[in-house]
């Protein structure tokens, strides 16, 4: 989702050329080096790298599913650090490495994360992704470790947060939104577009926070997705993330401080109106009309 969103912003510049990874279907797009790898398989990576010789690695790959990352540690560990080290050595000091990280590596209690703010992982998801930022921070310098928290959509289609309240929405089918969980999210192409600024732009390593200025909870952000998908919002049911029965221990505020990323770029913040007036467009754009 993320990593379709950064290489298609640099394959329109042309002083780029574009490399990524995937591991099924191979994207119908000009401009872009793909290569099939699993990152899981360590020496082939290493491999795929040395041939490549990038001078950026942008790491985007993760285990996203939670209860997964609990009952499959080993193959998270393998994606979220293991995967880190060798992408973070190639060249160390010299390439440019970005690793995307998340929002919950807090424990959700207080919310208004700074970039120096302690870390308390709630679940196996958050903890092996702390891990990966220590690794990348630790082995090159010019690491750049980006907290935060994604909606899009995938294509193939996929069940991030977005894709599956509209999916459900497309059949009329009631969601529960969480009144109780807050976050401030962005859309993939800002934080791509964003990553990539500040990469042309600005030598900034260590921790960066990347978020929408104002925090919202998830039935609010849920609301005003069906507002502007044209969706009737009663199809969003108010729900307590305390009684949702959801397996994996998760935090409930996991909003962080953008302040320095407001400095960084010049004043600028990032909307959630924006992201998704933009999801919006670029959804239909490839889809036509809400699937079904």
């Amino acid at each position: 989702m993320l990593g379709r969103e950064i290489t298609d912003i640099f394959s329109k510049d042309k002083k780029y050329a574009v490399f990524g990874t995937i591991r099924s279907v191979e994207p119908n797009k000009s401009g872009i080096n793909y290569i099939k790898a699993d990152l899981r398989k360590l020496g082939n990576l290493k491999k795929i790298v040395s041939a490549v010789k990038p001078d950026i690695i942008i790491h985007c790959a993760a285990l996203v599913n939670l209860d997964k990352c609990e009952k499959n540690k080993r193959e998270a560990n393998l994606v979220h650090i293991e995967a880190t080290k060798i992408l973070a050595s190639y060249k160390k000091n010299k390439t440019k490495f970005v690793y995307i990280s998340t929002d919950s590596v807090f424990n959700g209690k207080t919310g208004n994360y700074t970039e120096s703010s302690r870390p308390n992982p709630l679940n196996h998801y958050s903890q092996s992704k702390l891990l990966g930022e220590k690794a990348a921070l630790a082995i090159n310098k010019n690491s750049l470790v980006v907290r935060m928290c994604i909606y899009g959509f995938h294509i193939p289609p996929g069940n991030s947060l977005a894709e599956w309240a509209l999916d459900n929405f497309a059949l009329k089918k009631p969601i529960n939104g969480f009144t109780d969980a807050f976050f401030n999210p962005v859309y993939t192409k800002q934080l791509a577009q964003t990553v990539k600024y500040i990469l042309e732009k600005k030598k900034i390593t260590g921790i960066l926070n990347i978020g929408s200025e104002k925090p919202i909870s998830k039935c609010a952000f849920l609301k005003a997705l069906a507002k502007n998908f044209k969706i009737n919002p009663k199809l969003i049911v108010v729900a307590s993330i305390d009684s949702s029965g959801l397996a994996t221990a998760r935090p409930k505020n996991t909003v962080l401080n953008t302040d320095k990323l407001k400095r960084v770029l010049g004043g600028k913040i990032l909307k959630i109106s924006d992201g998704l007036a933009a999801l919006e467009k670029d959804y239909l754009k490839e889809f036509g009309i809400i699937r079904q």
